[in-house]
């Protein structure tokens, strides 16, 4: 189908030719508003399901198929929790690479905001997706660029092991690390393995080199507690105005009976008989 464009002199608009082929001496054509275009573009978008794409993502029609393809045909679109959220930039920019997407995605879940193929030139002046890159000019453009309020970090997902990578591969990764180093950058790389084996770890990892402060559930550390709940003996934190833990305190609140036998030191853990109560939380051995 081809389109042409003609002015139409008594109304001295711009109006559109559409022109549709039917053998090579018959055709049909149709002159257009653009306002008539817009509506014939819409319907299109609709029966090919492309509307909701483009509009979500203020992207060209040919984006919006390549996007619908991978949402179609990837299994892991089908159940994504960003699905119609971070498409554009999980299926476009991050493209073909597996490991890209899963890392953008965790990182997203993590709430930490990444910047995509940003490039950096060799004077440290910068450019942003999709601008072109000059060969001439360009030092790098790592996977995803994240800044921090004192930090500048780019992180890489490399599609080989350490033990894998040629000698080129090595010493202009070296160099590239050094150059962004001279120029005030971090940076972070992470393997094949460890991205897709390790994961947790890498996002704790990267959370630390931004200076994020990991929960007890995302280090794995098991808490030390010094203290005991005296009624249920659930280990706590020790506090002697407070002996007790969440639940039972709750409990406890109800009534507020301060010499009401309870079961347990506070401090020790041990079982006390008719010894301990809130006023009296620590055995004769803890006082």
């Amino acid at each position: 189908m081809d389109i042409e464009f003609e002015l139409n002199k008594q109304s001295s608009r711009l109006e559109y030719k559409m022109i549709l082929p039917l053998s090579n001496d018959t055709q049909i054509a149709k002159c257009m508003s653009e306002r008539d275009l817009n509506d014939l573009l819409d319907s299109l978008l609709d029966i090919l399901n492309l509307k909701k794409i483009v509009e979500k993502f203020n992207c060209e029609v040919e984006e919006a198929k390549e996007l619908k393809k991978k949402i179609d045909r990837d299994s892991d679109c089908e159940d994504c929790s960003l699905k119609l959220q971070e498409c554009y930039r999980c299926g476009i920019i991050c493209g073909d690479s597996i490991l890209e997407q899963i890392l953008f995605k965790e990182l997203i879940k993590n709430k930490i905001n990444v910047e995509l193929q940003m490039r950096i030139n060799k004077d440290n002046s910068i450019s942003h997706y999709p601008e072109p890159v000059n060969p001439d000019t360009i030092l790098t453009i790592p996977d995803f660029y994240i800044e921090t309020k004192d930090k500048k970090i780019c992180i890489y997902t490399d599609g080989h092991t350490y033990h894998e990578r040629t000698e080129y591969q090595a010493v202009r990764d070296r160099s590239i690390d050094r150059d962004l180093q001279n120029l005030g950058y971090t940076v972070l790389r992470y393997t094949t393995s460890e991205v897709r084996n390790e994961l947790d770890k890498v996002i704790n990892d990267i959370k630390k080199t931004m200076g994020l402060q990991l929960n007890q559930k995302e280090t794995g550390e098991t808490p030390c507690f010094d203290g005991t709940c005296i009624r249920c003996g659930k280990r706590m934190n020790f506090n002697t105005s407070r002996p007790m833990c969440e639940k039972c305190y709750e409990i406890w609140r109800e009534f507020r009976n301060y010499d009401y036998i309870e079961n347990y030191c506070h401090k020790c853990g041990k079982e006390i008989n008719n010894m301990i109560s809130f006023n009296n939380p620590l055995c004769k051995n803890c006082k």
